[in-house]
């Protein structure tokens, strides 16, 4: 039952009990119950509240996880791709940062690994492009 269920439940229990011969108890109970009301429209609002947080925090978990996800492959490359050039001298593949046309999102891939006349093919939204 919730809140605004039980002060329902507790203003027919009141009603009930025809108390009006006795005007400060009439008095109270309407304070009470105000109060009451008050409280509760409090705990919706505090529900609503959360409930933006949560979504909040989820939004934040996603772009944390695509940013982790990002840096983990920019990390597998050898500190962003900067740096000297010994990589190549070891015979390690080269990759080159690429935004796909369609769908703006960024990744990385091995231009030997593709003819000139190919297209790329996006890891994220599975579109072909030309590179």
């Amino acid at each position: 039952m919730s809140a605004r269920e039980k002060i329902a439940y507790l203003r027919g229990l009141i009603e009930g009990q025809n108390v009006t011969e006795n005007a400060s108890m009439t008095k109270f109970h309407e304070a009470l119950l105000g109060a009451l009301d008050s409280i509760a429209e409090e705990l919706d609002d505090i529900g609503g509240s959360q409930d933006d947080l949560r979504e909040y925090v989820e939004d934040l978990e996603d772009d944390l996880m695509e940013l982790r996800s990002e840096l983990g492959s920019e990390l597998a490359l050898g500190h962003c791709g900067h740096g000297d050039d010994s990589s190549e001298e070891e015979g390690e593949e080269e990759y080159e940062a690429m935004t796909c046309q369609l769908c703006g999102k960024d990744f990385f891939y091995r231009p030997d690994a593709y003819d000139e006349d190919e297209d790329l093919l996006c890891p994220h939204c599975g579109e072909p492009f030309e590179g």
